[in-house]
This record gives structure tokens, C-alpha cells and sequence, in this order.
């Protein structure tokens, strides 16, 4: 497997009074003036003993889109082979993310896992978490505003992918392959204005960032699919109530993208072959194979979920916690498609040798990991243990982030995000996040190239716009 991320950023060397911190490791020197150190803290904060079976929870917005159930799935996973308890729910309203949240440190909860919650209730979810001495993690959690660090000690992490990067790669090769065969009428479906809107900011950014190679191109449609395959469908619809003409479709995710393909085919639209999307689920992976979808750029989602049960492990019982720059974490990704067909796209769009291009084999994922998600007792092939300081210590195992799954059905990695070149500091980030929400929480403006960039002169210089994640 190709990989774009540079090893340096798996292990990074500081240098500042003599301290020398690893990515995902404990700073194990006091730095002078930077206050109590990750070690101390770690300790200071812990709510467990190490060996101890507690529960962890995990509450989400839903379960009808196969990511969320395979964050589910992993996250259970996990917390049985840590020798933890595990506890979930689908929070429906603002109201149900606080009461189940209770609900569980009532039941024994230690940490509790939220993917995708409303920004609204975050900061009180935060003082519940401090107030029970419980650890809170959130997937697709933060924006501008709300950030993990920002209230008190308890949530201090944040897992979330670059959306931005994960858009850029399969768009192009889209917009390429519409170019090289005289299409340019492209169906753009949006995610949500009100769930997990941080990454809806970052996939319309990516999608300016891939228009900007193809003058030829005309977007249009811009509904929003709402993360979901009923979503999808339900916004595909609205778009073909408007025209039937369109040649190319590309969607915020593969739920909404799947859902929304299938009702184009319905009026048929049979465009399959001209769709691209985000996520690498199941079931957009087996119509990649039937050559009914062009690819799909995921990041390892039964990884990427069962992750947070190691990590939240280490922090109950002491074993790490991070430090200010280690809060926003983020998963690395991987392009999947028809083998060949990528790559020559990839070479002709002029980014086969862009970092964030690495690809990885669609049959081979969907065998082994992909359709465990419909198995009645899902295993996907992670030891979760493998990830946590504390139980490979434990038990005599060797430390491994790549949960033993090595690095050949995808590349099972992570990194910080302030911790990257583009965003050195909670700051940037913030700064960027503010500009993207001002203006790319809807991108109907983004009509073809020339009015983008008419639109963009009124951008401030804190939007980071060059298509770079290192």
C-alpha cells in the first residue's frame, strides 16, 4: 500500500527542555513553565485501576447508515476484548444525549462515546462528565466554537477526519473522468446543516478545492442528503424534480450517496459508473466491484471506532492523556476502487504523486472487514488490546496502532491535527473553521469555476484553501 502521510508524523521529536514526546505517547518529562505534565495529569485524573472491568458507553445520532453501525459494532467489539462492559443507545433529540448520558454514569459508566452530537448540548454533556468524574469522546464533535479542552478535564478528545482531504481525492478523479468523456453536468449532494456540520463545512471545501482543475464542469442540485440512505434518496428526488440531465453525482457520504443513486436509477438516470462518494461502506465497496460506482476514500471505520475504547481505557486507569496538541485527532485515509482505472485517473488528473493519494484494494476489504458488518456476532480483525498502553502492559502484548491489522486492506493509522504543518495550534484551526462555516455550509454559490472564484474573493486569509494535509 502506498502511504502519503510521512512516517515523521508517526513519531515526532520535540525539543524543548530536554522532553521528547511520541505521537500517541505519554510526555514523560515535566516541561518547564507548561504546567503539570500529560504523566501527572494522567494520574490526577484517572477514575480506575488498571485490570479493572468497567463500563464504557457509547451513544449515537443513528444506526441507519452502515458507518454508525460499524462504529457501533467496533466499539463493542472492543469493550469485550478489553474485558470491559459496553452500553449503547440512539440518542433522537437534545434531550436524550443528557438523559442517556446520566442514564449511564447511573449504570457504572467510567467513559462514554458519542458519534455525532448536537454542538448545542456538548458544553453541558462536558459538565456532566467533570462533575462524575467520567471521561467523554466524541466523533464528528467540535467546531469553531466548541472544542474538546475547552470545558474542563473530562472531554479532551476529539476524533474526526479531514472531510476536506477525503472529498479532494475521489472528486477528482470524478471530475476527470467526467472531463476525458465530455460530461459536465455533476449532481452535488450535501450532507447537513445540523448534524455533524464540521464535516459538511470540510467536504464542501473539498469540493472547491477539486473544481478548481475543471472549468468544464457544471454543479448543480445541492440538496442535502442528511448523512442517510432514506436521506439521499429523499434529496435525489427533489433534484430530479428540477431536471433529469445530469451525467455525473457526487455525494457527501456513501449512505446519502447510495440512497440518492438508487432513485436516479429509478427515473432511469443510470450514472453509477460517474458516482463517487466518501466513507468505504459495504455496500457502495460491492458496487464498486459491479462497476457501478467510480470509488469511494475511507478510513477504516471499525478501526477508527474501536480505537476510542483502548485510548479511553488508558485514561481511566491512568495509563496516558493528552497533551493540548494530541485532543484533535484524526484517522488517515485510503481510495478505493476498480484497480487501474483509479490510478490511470489519478496520473492523468496530475495528483498520483499527491500524499494524500494512497489507495487500497476494494475486493480484498469488502471480504475481510467490510461484511463482518452483517455477520450476527461481528468480528473484524483488530485486537483493540494492541492499541492500549496499559493492557499490553497487562497482558505481555507488544503495542501495535495498527491494531494487528497491519496495513494492506487500508492503512489503519492516525495523527493530530494540530500537531500537522497546516494547523499548529487550536487557534488556526479555529480561525479556519469559522471562515468554512460562514461560507461553505451551503454551496450552492459553487456553480462552476468562474463563479467559485468570484465568490471567493470575499474570503479571509485564515481560510486555508491549498488541498495540503500534512
Amino acid at each position: 500500500m502506498k502511504k502519503g502521510l510521512l512516517i515523521s508524523l508517526m513519531l515526532i521529536l520535540v525539543l524543548s527542555a530536554g522532553t521528547m514526546v511520541f505521537a500517541g505517547g505519554m510526555q514523560e518529562e515535566k516541561v518547564e513553565g507548561a504546567g503539570e505534565s500529560t504523566q501527572s495529569l494522567a494520574q490526577k485524573y484517572k477514575n480506575a485501576e488498571p485490570g479493572e472491568e468497567f463500563l464504557i458507553g457509547h451513544i449515537t445520532f443513528q444506526l441507519g447508515q452502515e458507518y454508525a453501525v460499524m462504529v457501533y459494532q467496533s466499539i463493542e467489539q472492543a469493550c469485550e476484548q478489553m474485558g470491559l462492559t459496553f452500553k449503547g443507545a440512539v440518542a433522537n433529540t437534545q434531550a436524550d444525549w443528557l438523559e442517556i448520558t446520566e442514564s449511564m454514569i447511573a449504570a457504572g459508566a467510567k467513559a462514554i462515546i458519542y458519534n455525532c452530537p448536537p454542538m448545542a448540548v456538548m458544553p453541558q454533556i462536558a459538565e456532566i462528565g467533570n462533575e462524575n468524574n467520567v471521561f467523554i469522546a466524541t466523533f464528528f464533535g467540535y467546531n469553531a466554537d466548541i472544542m474538546p479542552g475547552d470545558f474542563g478535564p473530562r472531554w479532551v478528545i476529539d476524533n474526526t477526519p479531514f472531510s476536506d482531504e477525503q472529498t479532494f481525492i475521489p472528486l477528482t478523479l470524478l471530475m476527470q473522468k467526467m472531463k476525458e468523456n465530455g460530461k459536465s453536468r455533476l449532481l452535488i449532494q450535501q450532507a447537513s446543516k445540523s448534524s455533524a456540520t464540521v464535516s459538511t463545512v470540510y467536504i464542501n471545501l473539498g469540493t472547491f478545492q477539486a473544481l478548481q482543475n475543471y472549468p468544464e464542469l457544471k454543479l448543480m442540485g445541492f440538496q442535502y442528503g442528511e448523512w442517510g440512505y432514506e436521506g439521499g434518496r429523499s434529496a435525489a428526488e427533489a433534484a430530479l424534480a428540477i431536471r433529469t440531465d445530469y451525467e455525473g453525482f457526487w455525494g457527501a457520504n456513501d449512505s446519502q450517496t447510495t440512497g440518492g443513486l438508487k432513485a436516479l436509477e429509478d427515473r432511469n438516470v443510470k450514472i453509477g459508473p460517474y458516482t463517487a462518494s466518501r466513507d468505504m461502506e459495504m455496500t457502495t465497496a460491492e458496487e464498486i466491484l459491479k462497476g457501478n460506482f467510480l470509488c469511494t476514500s475511507g478510513f477504516a471505520t471499525p478501526y477508527f471506532g474501536g480505537r476510542m475504547v483502548p485510548l479511553l481505557y488508558d485514561m481511566c486507569v491512568g495509563a496516558w492523556y493528552p497533551a493540548p496538541d494530541e485532543m484533535l485527532q484524526t484517522g488517515t485515509l485510503d481510495l478505493y476502487g476498480k484497480p487501474g482505472e483509479i490510478e490511470r485517473l489519478a496520473e492523468n488528473a496530475g495528483i498520483a504523486d499527491h500524499p494524500s493519494f494512497n489507495t487500497g484494494p476494494t475486493k480484498e476489504n469488502l471480504e475481510q472487514i467490510l461484511k463482518q458488518m452483517k455477520e450476527k456476532d461481528p468480528q473484524y480483525p483488530y485486537d483493540y488490546r494492541l492499541l492500549s498502553y496499559s493492557k499490553t502492559k497487562e497482558l505481555g502484548l507488544e503495542y501495535d496502532r495498527h491494531a494487528g491489522a497491519g496495513t494492506e486492506l487500508g492503512s489503519h493509522d492516525y495523527y493530530y491535527i494540530t500537531k500537522t504543518k497546516k494547523f499548529q495550534s487550536k487557534e488556526d484551526l479555529r480561525k479556519h473553521l469559522k471562515a468554512l462555516y460562514e461560507y461553505f455550509l451551503d454551496i450552492s454559490w459553487m456553480t462552476d469555476l468562474d463563479a467559485a472564484n468570484e465568490y471567493a474573493k470575499r474570503f479571509p486569509p485564515e481560510l486555508k484553501l491549498e488541498p495540503n494535509w500534512e
